[in-house]
């Protein structure tokens, strides 16, 4: 059951749990644990016609007001959809679009907004955020190159999904922080791209003298930064559900293959000290429920940006640390066969890696709530 079922909107986030379930599993050679290995092994990180499906049932929409075509949801039912393609090891953007979709709605350029999120609600344009100017950059002050005569030129690392159609790059600019749209296909922006561990792919835009007019600004100055610090708050809660959906189904494939597997004529989990270890997985998964039940909760109680941001940052600390060791444990505890390639926890240990460190990993996410913690005492 989905951590956040028993929250606000109850009736709503179990059908999104139902409509996930029921994509999830549409067969053996089309479920999520299929397409990573098909990513994995080179082929396109996104499968238009499956992204397309899940536009078609409106799950790119969650985070879109209706008034710019989307269902106008909160971050409870993010959670749910993500939670349920983590258990499939689903290799869709979807945290990614949800996080561009966030910092979009929070901005005041209300035409180009509506425009930007109604194709995006509709799978026909795939957004990504650009907003660290380095691979360790996770606050919003090191972000120090200007606007010069209306032109940029700067690099923007670990873009995700890498094969956007949209940024939306954060720069400064006399008002302070500002949020651009940048087509892909403009005139000075290259995007170079790095394989992950587990597939995906993360980019690197560099933009060399590349013109961003009054028409392509989305928000500047305190709503802008908000815009953004927010929308990194939804990322971080999204990205810990997906992280609890992993680590739910490796728990899960491990109990199984200790119940069923056999050694000196005993079930595996018959011997205390696998039992033991596998009460701790049990109690790390539980941890990370409530850590996520918590972040959504400040959400839907609208809690201030700060109690959000250190809720977010709970929530991804615990999550990251408790997906990896879950993990680890898991490819351990399956023993040689955890080590192959035809195990399905190797496909879920690569996504777990590669999500724990995204925007920021738990030490990262610890040293956020301090900071915050410090700033409000």
């Amino acid at each position: 059951m989905s951590a956040v079922l028993s929250e606000a909107n109850p009736d709503e986030r179990r059908m999104l749990a139902d409509s996930v379930a029921g994509f999830v599993r549409q067969g053996k050679d089309n479920n999520g644990v299929h397409r990573a290995r098909a990513v994995k092994a080179g082929a396109s990180p996104l499968d238009r016609e499956t992204w397309q499906q899940m536009a078609d049932l409106g799950w790119l929409g969650i985070a879109v007001p209706e008034a710019s075509g989307g269902l106008g949801l909160g971050v409870g039912e993010l959670a749910v959809v993500a939670e349920g393609l983590g258990g499939e090891a689903a290799p869709e953007p979807f945290v990614a679009t949800a996080f561009a979709q966030a910092v979009l709605a929070g901005c005041d350029n209300a035409e180009l907004v509506d425009e930007l999120l109604g194709a995006s609600a509709t799978g026909d344009t795939l957004l990504a955020v650009a907003w660290q100017p380095a691979v360790a950059s996770l606050a919003l002050d090191e972000l120090d190159e200007r606007l010069e005569g209306g032109r940029l030129t700067a690099t923007r690392r670990l873009v995700q999904p890498s094969g956007a159609d949209v940024f939306v790059v954060a720069v400064r600019d006399e008002n302070g922080l500002a949020l651009y749209r940048l087509p892909c296909d403009t005139p000075g922006v290259t995007v170079e791209t790095q394989t992950q561990v587990d597939g995906h792919a993360v980019a690197t835009l560099v933009c060399d003298g590349v013109e961003l007019g009054a028409a392509d600004c989305l928000a500047a100055g305190a709503v802008g930064e908000a815009a953004l610090l927010r929308g990194l708050c939804v990322a971080r809660v999204a990205a810990s559900a997906e992280l609890l959906g992993l680590a739910d189904r490796l728990f899960t494939l491990t109990s199984d293959y200790l119940a069923s597997r056999k050694q000196f004529g005993a079930q595996l989990s018959s011997f205390q000290v696998l039992r033991h270890r596998a009460v701790d997985l049990y109690i790390q998964r539980e941890l990370m429920r409530n850590a996520l039940r918590q972040a959504v909760r400040a959400f839907d109680s609208g809690a201030d940006l700060v109690a959000v941001q250190r809720a977010a940052a709970r929530a991804k600390s615990r999550c990251a640390d408790a997906a990896l060791k879950i993990a680890r444990e898991a490819v351990q505890l399956h023993g040689a066969i955890g080590y192959t390639e035809e195990a399905d926890v190797g496909v879920y240990l690569r996504r777990v890696i590669a999500l724990a460190a995204w925007l920021g990993n738990a030490t990262a996410q610890r040293r956020e709530y301090a900071r915050l913690t410090r700033a409000a005492a």
